[in-house]
Protein backbone atom coordinates (compact mmCIF):
# COMPACT_ATOMS: atom_id res chain seq x y z
CA UNK A 1 0.00 0.00 0.00
CA UNK A 2 1.35 3.39 -0.90
CA UNK A 3 1.48 6.03 1.29
CA UNK A 4 -0.74 8.09 -0.42
CA UNK A 5 -3.45 5.31 -0.05
CA UNK A 6 -2.49 4.94 3.53
CA UNK A 7 -2.93 8.66 4.08
CA UNK A 8 -6.50 8.72 2.24
CA UNK A 9 -8.04 5.98 4.13
CA UNK A 10 -6.80 7.85 7.16
CA UNK A 11 -8.65 10.74 5.88
CA UNK A 12 -11.54 8.71 5.34
CA UNK A 13 -11.84 7.61 8.65
CA UNK A 14 -11.19 11.08 10.16
CA UNK A 15 -14.48 12.01 7.57
CA UNK A 16 -16.55 9.17 9.01
CA UNK A 17 -16.54 9.92 12.68
CA UNK A 18 -16.64 13.44 11.95
CA UNK A 19 -20.26 12.85 10.21
CA UNK A 20 -21.15 10.67 13.11
CA UNK A 21 -20.46 13.26 15.69
CA UNK A 22 -22.48 16.15 13.06
CA UNK A 23 -25.16 13.76 13.01
CA UNK A 24 -25.69 13.04 16.71
CA UNK A 25 -25.49 16.78 17.06
CA UNK A 26 -27.88 17.43 14.61
CA UNK A 27 -30.55 14.90 16.05
CA UNK A 28 -29.75 16.03 19.58
CA UNK A 29 -30.41 19.50 18.38
CA UNK A 30 -33.68 19.04 17.00
CA UNK A 31 -34.72 16.38 19.88
CA UNK A 32 -34.11 19.69 21.91
CA UNK A 33 -35.85 21.96 19.58
CA UNK A 34 -38.67 19.34 19.33
CA UNK A 35 -38.85 19.26 23.02
CA UNK A 36 -38.70 22.63 23.70
CA UNK A 37 -41.49 23.91 21.09
CA UNK A 38 -43.33 21.19 19.92
CA UNK A 39 -44.29 18.54 22.52
CA UNK A 40 -42.66 17.52 26.07
CA UNK A 41 -43.24 14.64 28.79
CA UNK A 42 -44.56 15.39 31.92
CA UNK A 43 -45.15 13.60 35.21
CA UNK A 44 -49.05 13.99 37.29
CA UNK A 45 -47.49 13.99 41.16
CA UNK A 46 -50.79 14.37 42.69
CA UNK A 47 -54.74 13.44 42.16
CA UNK A 48 -56.01 16.75 41.72
CA UNK A 49 -57.17 15.38 38.39
CA UNK A 50 -58.15 11.95 39.38
CA UNK A 51 -59.98 10.00 37.83
CA UNK A 52 -59.27 11.57 34.41
CA UNK A 53 -55.11 11.23 35.65
CA UNK A 54 -53.84 9.99 38.46
CA UNK A 55 -50.45 10.81 40.69
CA UNK A 56 -49.81 8.56 43.22
CA UNK A 57 -51.94 6.31 44.01
CA UNK A 58 -53.31 2.71 45.19
CA UNK A 59 -54.92 0.27 42.77
CA UNK A 60 -57.71 -1.30 44.38
CA UNK A 61 -60.32 -4.01 43.53
CA UNK A 62 -63.50 -5.17 45.37
CA UNK A 63 -63.69 -8.45 46.90
CA UNK A 64 -67.29 -9.02 45.92
CA UNK A 65 -67.82 -6.70 43.17
CA UNK A 66 -64.97 -7.02 41.31
CA UNK A 67 -64.64 -3.04 40.35
CA UNK A 68 -61.13 -2.09 40.28
CA UNK A 69 -60.71 1.68 40.92
CA UNK A 70 -57.54 4.28 42.17
CA UNK A 71 -57.47 5.40 46.11
CA UNK A 72 -54.77 8.64 46.73
CA UNK A 73 -51.85 7.23 48.75
CA UNK A 74 -52.14 7.08 52.61
CA UNK A 75 -50.14 8.97 54.72
CA UNK A 76 -47.52 7.54 55.85
CA UNK A 77 -47.10 7.42 60.17
CA UNK A 78 -45.02 10.64 61.29
CA UNK A 79 -41.41 10.39 60.57
CA UNK A 80 -41.19 7.26 58.80
CA UNK A 81 -40.74 6.65 54.82
CA UNK A 82 -41.46 2.79 55.18
CA UNK A 83 -44.17 2.02 52.39
CA UNK A 84 -47.69 1.36 53.30
CA UNK A 85 -47.94 -2.24 52.98
CA UNK A 86 -45.43 -2.42 56.13
CA UNK A 87 -46.69 0.60 57.58
CA UNK A 88 -50.20 0.51 57.73
CA UNK A 89 -53.03 -1.03 56.33
CA UNK A 90 -55.12 0.15 53.69
CA UNK A 91 -59.28 0.44 55.08
CA UNK A 92 -61.66 1.60 51.97
CA UNK A 93 -65.08 1.27 50.85
CA UNK A 94 -65.77 -0.06 47.32
CA UNK A 95 -68.07 3.01 45.59
CA UNK A 96 -69.94 -0.06 43.81
CA UNK A 97 -70.93 -2.13 46.65
CA UNK A 98 -70.77 -0.08 49.27
CA UNK A 99 -68.62 -2.86 51.45
CA UNK A 100 -65.73 -2.44 53.50
CA UNK A 101 -62.59 -4.50 52.25
CA UNK A 102 -60.80 -6.34 54.49
CA UNK A 103 -57.49 -4.01 55.57
CA UNK A 104 -54.88 -4.64 53.82
CA UNK A 105 -51.31 -4.66 54.62
CA UNK A 106 -49.57 -5.53 51.48
CA UNK A 107 -51.04 -2.29 48.87
CA UNK A 108 -48.07 -0.22 46.56
CA UNK A 109 -48.39 2.83 45.51
CA UNK A 110 -48.43 3.23 41.66
CA UNK A 111 -46.54 6.29 40.50
CA UNK A 112 -48.33 9.06 38.18
CA UNK A 113 -49.34 8.85 34.91
CA UNK A 114 -47.00 10.08 32.19
CA UNK A 115 -48.53 12.18 29.62
CA UNK A 116 -47.28 13.99 26.81
CA UNK A 117 -48.07 17.86 26.02
CA UNK A 118 -49.06 19.75 22.37
CA UNK A 119 -46.93 23.11 22.82
CA UNK A 120 -49.07 26.37 22.20
CA UNK A 121 -48.03 27.62 19.27
CA UNK A 122 -49.82 31.20 17.97
CA UNK A 123 -49.32 30.14 14.33
CA UNK A 124 -51.12 26.80 15.30
CA UNK A 125 -53.44 27.01 17.79
CA UNK A 126 -54.83 28.16 21.44
CA UNK A 127 -55.69 27.39 24.93
CA UNK A 128 -59.37 26.36 24.51
CA UNK A 129 -61.67 26.05 27.29
CA UNK A 130 -61.96 22.35 28.51
CA UNK A 131 -58.80 21.30 27.61
CA UNK A 132 -56.35 19.87 30.22
CA UNK A 133 -53.47 22.50 30.53
CA UNK A 134 -49.66 22.05 32.14
CA UNK A 135 -48.56 25.85 33.30
CA UNK A 136 -46.44 27.38 35.75
CA UNK A 137 -48.15 28.30 38.84
CA UNK A 138 -48.27 31.49 39.40
CA UNK A 139 -47.58 31.08 43.24
CA UNK A 140 -44.80 28.54 43.26
CA UNK A 141 -43.77 28.88 39.38
CA UNK A 142 -44.13 24.78 39.51
CA UNK A 143 -45.76 22.92 36.76
CA UNK A 144 -49.18 22.21 36.90
CA UNK A 145 -52.05 20.28 35.16
CA UNK A 146 -55.34 21.38 35.47
CA UNK A 147 -58.52 22.10 32.77
CA UNK A 148 -59.47 25.15 31.58
CA UNK A 149 -62.45 26.41 32.37
CA UNK A 150 -62.53 30.02 31.78
CA UNK A 151 -61.79 32.42 29.17
CA UNK A 152 -59.74 35.96 28.97
CA UNK A 153 -62.22 38.54 28.92
CA UNK A 154 -65.07 36.34 30.35
CA UNK A 155 -66.48 36.94 34.43
CA UNK A 156 -67.02 33.40 35.98
CA UNK A 157 -69.52 32.20 38.85
CA UNK A 158 -69.86 28.67 39.98
CA UNK A 159 -73.44 27.55 40.53
CA UNK A 160 -74.35 24.27 41.89
CA UNK A 161 -71.11 22.57 40.18
CA UNK A 162 -71.73 24.38 36.66
CA UNK A 163 -69.70 26.48 34.94
CA UNK A 164 -71.45 30.39 33.70
CA UNK A 165 -69.52 32.81 32.14
CA UNK A 166 -70.53 36.08 30.67
CA UNK A 167 -68.49 38.75 28.44
CA UNK A 168 -66.84 41.95 30.46
CA UNK A 169 -67.68 45.02 29.26
CA UNK A 170 -65.38 47.59 30.55
CA UNK A 171 -67.81 50.71 32.54
CA UNK A 172 -71.08 48.62 31.42
CA UNK A 173 -70.47 45.08 33.46
CA UNK A 174 -71.14 44.78 37.32
CA UNK A 175 -68.07 43.02 38.91
CA UNK A 176 -69.86 42.25 42.32
CA UNK A 177 -72.61 42.63 44.13
CA UNK A 178 -76.38 40.14 44.22
CA UNK A 179 -77.80 41.81 41.03
CA UNK A 180 -74.51 41.16 39.01
CA UNK A 181 -75.71 37.23 39.06
CA UNK A 182 -79.24 38.09 37.60
CA UNK A 183 -78.27 39.25 34.32
CA UNK A 184 -79.51 37.35 31.15
CA UNK A 185 -75.97 37.60 29.43
CA UNK A 186 -74.79 34.54 31.75
CA UNK A 187 -74.50 31.15 29.88
CA UNK A 188 -73.79 27.87 31.27
CA UNK A 189 -70.68 26.14 29.64
CA UNK A 190 -72.00 22.87 28.17
CA UNK A 191 -68.99 20.48 27.22
CA UNK A 192 -68.54 18.08 23.53
CA UNK A 193 -69.56 14.95 23.73
CA UNK A 194 -66.36 13.21 23.67
CA UNK A 195 -65.34 15.83 26.29
CA UNK A 196 -67.89 14.97 28.57
CA UNK A 197 -67.81 11.51 28.67
CA UNK A 198 -64.71 11.74 30.06
CA UNK A 199 -65.42 13.80 32.78
CA UNK A 200 -68.25 11.37 33.34
CA UNK A 201 -67.46 9.38 36.80
CA UNK A 202 -68.90 6.36 38.54
CA UNK A 203 -71.85 5.77 41.12
CA UNK A 204 -73.14 2.27 40.53
CA UNK A 205 -72.62 0.22 37.78
CA UNK A 206 -75.22 -3.13 38.09
CA UNK A 207 -72.45 -5.12 36.35
CA UNK A 208 -70.47 -5.01 40.00
CA UNK A 209 -73.20 -5.93 41.94
CA UNK A 210 -72.29 -9.06 44.25
CA UNK A 211 -74.44 -11.84 43.35
CA UNK A 212 -74.01 -13.45 46.22
CA UNK A 213 -77.62 -13.74 48.42
CA UNK A 214 -75.21 -14.61 51.78
CA UNK A 215 -73.37 -11.19 51.57
CA UNK A 216 -75.74 -9.25 53.85
CA UNK A 217 -74.46 -6.98 54.18
CA UNK A 218 -75.05 -5.61 50.80
CA UNK A 219 -77.80 -2.73 50.26
CA UNK A 220 -78.70 -2.57 46.72
CA UNK A 221 -79.14 1.26 45.67
CA UNK A 222 -82.23 0.69 43.35
CA UNK A 223 -85.87 -0.96 44.31
CA UNK A 224 -88.65 -2.03 42.28
CA UNK A 225 -91.50 0.30 42.58
CA UNK A 226 -94.28 -2.54 41.93
CA UNK A 227 -94.68 -6.33 42.60
CA UNK A 228 -93.50 -8.29 39.05
CA UNK A 229 -89.74 -7.51 40.03
CA UNK A 230 -86.98 -9.98 40.46
CA UNK A 231 -83.32 -9.96 40.21
CA UNK A 232 -82.84 -6.28 41.73
CA UNK A 233 -81.44 -7.19 45.14
CA UNK A 234 -78.50 -8.79 44.02
CA UNK A 235 -76.63 -9.16 40.62
CA UNK A 236 -77.30 -6.95 37.32
CA UNK A 237 -80.03 -8.61 35.75
CA UNK A 238 -83.46 -7.31 36.45
CA UNK A 239 -86.21 -8.86 35.18
CA UNK A 240 -90.36 -7.76 35.52
CA UNK A 241 -92.87 -10.23 34.72
CA UNK A 242 -95.72 -8.04 35.90
CA UNK A 243 -98.19 -5.75 34.30
CA UNK A 244 -98.78 -2.39 33.46
CA UNK A 245 -96.96 0.75 34.76
CA UNK A 246 -93.75 0.15 36.98
CA UNK A 247 -90.56 1.74 38.07
CA UNK A 248 -87.24 0.76 39.36
CA UNK A 249 -86.25 3.99 41.34
CA UNK A 250 -83.12 4.93 42.98
CA UNK A 251 -83.60 4.26 46.69
CA UNK A 252 -82.15 6.78 49.69
CA UNK A 253 -79.11 4.46 50.93
CA UNK A 254 -76.91 6.22 48.39
CA UNK A 255 -77.22 10.20 47.97
CA UNK A 256 -76.28 11.38 45.02
CA UNK A 257 -73.08 13.53 45.61
CA UNK A 258 -69.95 14.95 44.29
CA UNK A 259 -67.98 12.13 46.48
CA UNK A 260 -64.45 11.25 45.00
CA UNK A 261 -63.93 7.85 45.40
CA UNK A 262 -60.35 8.71 44.89
CA UNK A 263 -60.20 10.66 48.12
CA UNK A 264 -60.29 7.86 50.28
CA UNK A 265 -57.21 8.66 52.00
CA UNK A 266 -58.09 8.06 55.73
CA UNK A 267 -59.97 5.53 57.87
CA UNK A 268 -63.40 5.81 58.47
CA UNK A 269 -64.13 7.73 55.07
CA UNK A 270 -67.59 7.13 54.25
CA UNK A 271 -68.45 7.63 50.25
CA UNK A 272 -72.24 7.71 51.09
CA UNK A 273 -72.35 10.13 54.21
CA UNK A 274 -74.76 12.92 54.42
CA UNK A 275 -74.17 16.15 55.57
CA UNK A 276 -76.40 15.79 58.73
CA UNK A 277 -74.50 12.82 59.47
CA UNK A 278 -74.19 13.24 63.56
CA UNK A 279 -70.67 14.10 64.23
CA UNK A 280 -69.60 15.10 60.93
CA UNK A 281 -67.12 17.86 60.24
CA UNK A 282 -68.35 19.91 58.19
CA UNK A 283 -65.47 20.75 55.73
CA UNK A 284 -65.81 17.29 54.62
CA UNK A 285 -69.45 17.32 53.72
CA UNK A 286 -70.49 16.45 50.53
CA UNK A 287 -72.58 18.24 47.98
CA UNK A 288 -75.32 17.38 46.15
CA UNK A 289 -74.73 16.48 42.43
CA UNK A 290 -77.80 16.85 40.00
CA UNK A 291 -75.46 16.63 36.95
CA UNK A 292 -76.70 12.65 35.62
CA UNK A 293 -75.95 10.10 33.42
CA UNK A 294 -78.39 7.11 33.40
CA UNK A 295 -77.97 4.33 31.38
CA UNK A 296 -79.42 0.36 30.78
CA UNK A 297 -79.52 -2.24 28.36
CA UNK A 298 -83.53 -2.73 27.85
CA UNK A 299 -85.01 -6.04 25.89
CA UNK A 300 -88.93 -6.33 25.64
CA UNK A 301 -90.59 -9.58 25.72
CA UNK A 302 -94.08 -8.06 24.64
CA UNK A 303 -94.85 -5.65 21.45
CA UNK A 304 -94.75 -2.41 23.28
CA UNK A 305 -92.66 -0.81 25.73
CA UNK A 306 -92.10 2.86 26.41
CA UNK A 307 -89.08 4.07 28.70
CA UNK A 308 -88.73 7.07 30.74
CA UNK A 309 -85.29 7.39 32.27
CA UNK A 310 -86.09 10.55 35.17
CA UNK A 311 -84.27 12.96 36.72
CA UNK A 312 -85.54 15.25 39.78
CA UNK A 313 -83.97 18.01 40.44
CA UNK A 314 -83.69 22.26 41.12
CA UNK A 315 -87.76 21.93 41.75
CA UNK A 316 -88.05 20.59 38.24
CA UNK A 317 -88.80 17.19 36.83
CA UNK A 318 -86.28 16.05 33.39
CA UNK A 319 -87.15 12.92 31.56
CA UNK A 320 -86.51 11.42 27.78
CA UNK A 321 -89.68 9.19 26.49
CA UNK A 322 -88.51 6.58 24.86
CA UNK A 323 -90.97 4.32 22.60
CA UNK A 324 -89.25 1.43 21.40
CA UNK A 325 -91.96 -0.44 19.41
CA UNK A 326 -92.65 2.74 17.28
CA UNK A 327 -89.19 4.21 17.21
CA UNK A 328 -90.11 7.88 18.57
CA UNK A 329 -88.46 9.69 21.13
CA UNK A 330 -88.36 13.17 23.13
CA UNK A 331 -86.53 15.02 26.01
CA UNK A 332 -88.93 17.14 28.06
CA UNK A 333 -89.55 18.84 31.50
CA UNK A 334 -92.37 20.12 33.83
CA UNK A 335 -92.47 21.80 37.32
CA UNK A 336 -92.09 18.77 39.91
CA UNK A 337 -94.68 20.62 42.11
CA UNK A 338 -97.17 20.96 38.81
CA UNK A 339 -97.46 17.08 37.98
CA UNK A 340 -100.84 17.65 36.57
CA UNK A 341 -99.14 20.31 34.08
CA UNK A 342 -98.26 18.61 30.41
CA UNK A 343 -95.01 18.28 29.61
CA UNK A 344 -92.30 20.70 27.80
CA UNK A 345 -90.74 19.12 24.80
CA UNK A 346 -87.61 20.49 23.96
CA UNK A 347 -86.83 18.28 21.25
CA UNK A 348 -88.10 14.84 19.32
CA UNK A 349 -86.64 12.30 16.99
CA UNK A 350 -86.83 9.02 15.93
CA UNK A 351 -84.79 5.67 15.51
CA UNK A 352 -84.86 2.48 14.13
CA UNK A 353 -87.68 0.65 16.09
CA UNK A 354 -86.70 -2.26 18.64
CA UNK A 355 -88.34 -5.74 18.08
CA UNK A 356 -89.39 -7.74 20.87
CA UNK A 357 -86.73 -10.13 21.68
CA UNK A 358 -84.10 -7.38 20.56
CA UNK A 359 -82.07 -5.61 22.86
CA UNK A 360 -81.38 -1.45 23.11
CA UNK A 361 -78.95 0.75 25.01
CA UNK A 362 -80.84 3.62 25.98
CA UNK A 363 -78.96 6.40 27.93
CA UNK A 364 -80.31 10.02 28.96
CA UNK A 365 -77.85 12.90 30.76
CA UNK A 366 -79.07 15.48 32.36
CA UNK A 367 -75.99 17.98 32.33
CA UNK A 368 -75.14 21.39 32.22
CA UNK A 369 -78.80 22.36 31.76
CA UNK A 370 -79.43 20.15 28.63
CA UNK A 371 -81.26 16.84 28.18
CA UNK A 372 -78.98 14.27 26.18
CA UNK A 373 -80.76 10.82 24.84
CA UNK A 374 -78.56 8.33 23.40
CA UNK A 375 -79.95 4.97 21.76
CA UNK A 376 -77.50 2.28 21.10
CA UNK A 377 -74.80 5.03 21.58
CA UNK A 378 -76.20 7.64 19.14
CA UNK A 379 -77.23 10.70 19.99
CA UNK A 380 -81.24 10.67 18.73
CA UNK A 381 -82.83 14.29 20.49
CA UNK A 382 -81.26 16.81 22.71
CA UNK A 383 -77.76 17.70 22.98
CA UNK A 384 -76.13 21.24 24.27
CA UNK A 385 -78.40 22.98 21.70
CA UNK A 386 -81.73 20.88 20.96
CA UNK A 387 -81.73 20.03 24.63
CA UNK A 388 -80.66 22.66 26.85
CA UNK A 389 -82.99 24.81 28.97
CA UNK A 390 -81.48 28.12 30.54
CA UNK A 391 -81.53 30.02 33.81
CA UNK A 392 -79.21 33.04 34.86
CA UNK A 393 -76.75 31.95 37.81
CA UNK A 394 -79.42 33.45 40.34
CA UNK A 395 -81.75 31.48 39.00
CA UNK A 396 -79.72 28.68 39.12
CA UNK A 397 -78.85 29.12 42.80
CA UNK A 398 -82.72 29.45 43.53
CA UNK A 399 -83.57 26.04 41.92
CA UNK A 400 -80.98 24.61 43.52
CA UNK A 401 -81.76 25.63 47.08
CA UNK A 402 -85.53 25.86 46.84
CA UNK A 403 -85.12 29.54 47.74
CA UNK A 404 -85.92 32.85 46.47
CA UNK A 405 -82.85 35.15 45.13
CA UNK A 406 -84.15 37.49 47.77
CA UNK A 407 -84.29 34.94 50.85
CA UNK A 408 -80.52 34.24 50.21
CA UNK A 409 -79.24 37.42 50.11
CA UNK A 410 -80.92 37.26 53.27
CA UNK A 411 -79.79 34.16 54.79
CA UNK A 412 -78.61 34.58 57.63
CA UNK A 413 -74.74 33.18 57.18
CA UNK A 414 -74.92 35.09 53.50
CA UNK A 415 -71.71 36.17 53.94
CA UNK A 416 -69.90 37.56 51.08
CA UNK A 417 -67.78 34.90 49.98
CA UNK A 418 -64.37 36.24 50.20
CA UNK A 419 -64.09 37.03 54.23
CA UNK A 420 -66.84 34.98 55.18
CA UNK A 421 -67.72 31.38 53.43
CA UNK A 422 -71.05 32.71 52.76
CA UNK A 423 -74.03 30.69 52.15
CA UNK A 424 -73.00 28.90 49.05
CA UNK A 425 -70.36 26.88 50.81
CA UNK A 426 -73.08 25.14 53.08
CA UNK A 427 -74.17 22.18 51.62
CA UNK A 428 -77.17 21.85 53.70
CA UNK A 429 -78.96 24.47 51.54
CA UNK A 430 -78.91 22.52 48.12
CA UNK A 431 -82.04 20.18 47.65
CA UNK A 432 -81.54 16.41 46.99
CA UNK A 433 -81.64 14.67 43.31
CA UNK A 434 -83.15 11.56 42.63
CA UNK A 435 -83.88 9.29 40.18
CA UNK A 436 -85.64 6.93 38.59
CA UNK A 437 -86.82 4.88 35.33
CA UNK A 438 -90.42 4.17 34.65
CA UNK A 439 -92.01 1.86 32.07
CA UNK A 440 -95.11 1.28 30.35
CA UNK A 441 -95.31 -1.91 29.19
CA UNK A 442 -95.28 -5.55 30.04
CA UNK A 443 -92.24 -8.56 30.23
CA UNK A 444 -89.28 -6.87 30.18
CA UNK A 445 -85.63 -7.57 31.03
CA UNK A 446 -82.85 -4.69 31.78
CA UNK A 447 -79.15 -5.22 32.58
CA UNK A 448 -75.89 -2.70 32.89
CA UNK A 449 -78.09 0.04 35.00
CA UNK A 450 -75.64 2.73 35.45
CA UNK A 451 -75.75 5.94 36.92
CA UNK A 452 -72.75 8.29 36.38
CA UNK A 453 -72.07 12.23 37.64
CA UNK A 454 -70.22 15.22 35.89
CA UNK A 455 -68.05 16.70 37.73
CA UNK A 456 -69.20 19.61 39.82
CA UNK A 457 -67.11 22.44 40.68
CA UNK A 458 -68.64 23.59 43.99
CA UNK A 459 -67.86 26.20 46.39
CA UNK A 460 -65.59 24.60 49.18
CA UNK A 461 -66.90 24.85 52.72
CA UNK A 462 -63.24 25.22 53.81
CA UNK A 463 -61.88 28.07 52.75
CA UNK A 464 -63.32 31.20 50.08
CA UNK A 465 -63.60 30.07 46.38
CA UNK A 466 -63.50 32.68 43.48
CA UNK A 467 -66.67 32.39 41.52
CA UNK A 468 -69.15 30.82 44.42
CA UNK A 469 -70.75 33.91 45.38
CA UNK A 470 -71.89 37.16 43.82
CA UNK A 471 -69.59 39.01 45.86
CA UNK A 472 -66.50 37.12 44.86
CA UNK A 473 -65.99 36.13 41.03
CA UNK A 474 -63.37 36.75 39.04
CA UNK A 475 -63.18 38.91 36.12
CA UNK A 476 -60.50 38.10 33.94
CA UNK A 477 -58.52 40.51 31.42
CA UNK A 478 -57.41 39.85 27.66
CA UNK A 479 -54.64 37.33 28.82
CA UNK A 480 -56.02 35.06 31.52
CA UNK A 481 -57.28 32.06 32.16
CA UNK A 482 -59.03 30.21 35.04
CA UNK A 483 -57.95 26.67 35.75
CA UNK A 484 -59.83 23.90 37.86
CA UNK A 485 -59.19 20.51 39.18
CA UNK A 486 -61.00 17.62 38.07
CA UNK A 487 -60.98 16.09 41.22
CA UNK A 488 -62.81 19.28 42.17
CA UNK A 489 -63.46 18.73 46.09
CA UNK A 490 -59.65 18.07 46.28
CA UNK A 491 -57.71 20.09 44.00
CA UNK A 492 -56.26 23.40 44.75
CA UNK A 493 -56.85 25.46 41.76
CA UNK A 494 -57.87 29.16 40.52
CA UNK A 495 -60.88 29.20 43.14
CA UNK A 496 -58.79 28.80 46.21
CA UNK A 497 -55.41 30.14 45.46
CA UNK A 498 -54.69 32.78 48.17
CA UNK A 499 -54.24 36.75 47.48
CA UNK A 500 -50.81 37.03 48.65
CA UNK A 501 -50.02 33.56 46.72
CA UNK A 502 -48.42 35.25 44.19
CA UNK A 503 -44.51 34.20 43.21
CA UNK A 504 -42.85 37.75 42.81
CA UNK A 505 -41.00 37.46 39.81
CA UNK A 506 -44.75 36.62 38.80
CA UNK A 507 -46.06 39.53 40.17
CA UNK A 508 -43.37 41.98 39.11
CA UNK A 509 -43.13 40.67 35.53
CA UNK A 510 -46.13 39.17 34.23
CA UNK A 511 -49.29 39.53 36.24
CA UNK A 512 -50.50 40.42 39.83
CA UNK A 513 -54.16 39.40 39.82
CA UNK A 514 -54.61 35.99 41.92
CA UNK A 515 -56.37 33.30 40.89
CA UNK A 516 -55.80 33.64 37.30
CA UNK A 517 -53.27 32.04 34.93
CA UNK A 518 -51.36 34.24 32.27
CA UNK A 519 -50.97 33.48 28.92
CA UNK A 520 -47.24 33.98 28.97
CA UNK A 521 -47.41 30.99 32.05
CA UNK A 522 -49.31 28.50 29.81
CA UNK A 523 -46.97 25.52 28.45
CA UNK A 524 -49.34 23.48 26.65
CA UNK A 525 -52.53 20.71 26.35
CA UNK A 526 -51.90 17.36 27.43
CA UNK A 527 -53.22 15.16 24.63
CA UNK A 528 -52.21 11.73 25.31
CA UNK A 529 -51.40 9.31 28.74
CA UNK A 530 -48.44 7.62 27.06
CA UNK A 531 -46.59 6.02 30.45
CA UNK A 532 -49.51 4.77 32.93
CA UNK A 533 -48.61 4.58 36.10
CA UNK A 534 -46.49 2.67 37.17
CA UNK A 535 -45.45 0.66 40.38
CA UNK A 536 -43.22 3.49 42.33
CA UNK A 537 -41.00 0.44 44.15
CA UNK A 538 -42.09 -1.98 41.48
CA UNK A 539 -39.12 -4.44 40.28
CA UNK A 540 -39.41 -2.74 37.02
CA UNK A 541 -40.40 0.43 35.32
CA UNK A 542 -43.61 -1.26 33.06
CA UNK A 543 -47.03 0.92 33.07
CA UNK A 544 -50.41 -0.11 33.16
CA UNK A 545 -50.77 -0.71 28.91
CA UNK A 546 -54.30 -0.96 29.59
CA UNK A 547 -54.59 2.25 30.88
CA UNK A 548 -52.68 3.68 27.80
CA UNK A 549 -55.49 6.56 26.73
CA UNK A 550 -56.43 9.98 24.44
CA UNK A 551 -56.81 13.07 27.04
CA UNK A 552 -60.38 15.20 26.24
Amino acid sequence: MTDQQHAGKQSNGAVGIKETLTSLLIAFMLAFLFRGFVIEGFLIPTGSMAPTLLGKHIRMQGEESGYNWAVGPWTYPRGSSEPVRTQMGVAVQDPMSGLRLTEQNDRRLAAGDRVFVLKYLPWLHHPERWDVVVFKNPGTHENYIKRLVGLPGEQIAFVDGDVFTRQYVEGQTETTGWDAWTGDDWQVQRKPERVQREMLQDVFDSAYAPNDPTVIEYKAPLSGATPGWSGVKYGGDYTYEGSGRTSLVWNDLRPLTDRNAYNQTRKGFDLFDRSDTPGSIRAFWPFPDADLALSMNVQSSASELVVHPTVEARGMTFRASVDLSAGTASVELRDSDSPDMPWTVLDEGSFDAVAPGDWARVEFWHIDQALWLFIDDKLVVGGAKAGAYEMTPAQRASAATGMSWGELEDYPDAGDGHETLGVFADSRVYRTPSLRWDFEGDAFRVTNVRVRRDIAYQVSPRQPTRGGHPNYFPTLNGEQFFMCGDNSANSQDSRLWRDNEIYPWVREEIDNMPGTVNRDLIVGKAFVVYFPAPLDDGPLLTPDFGRLRWIW
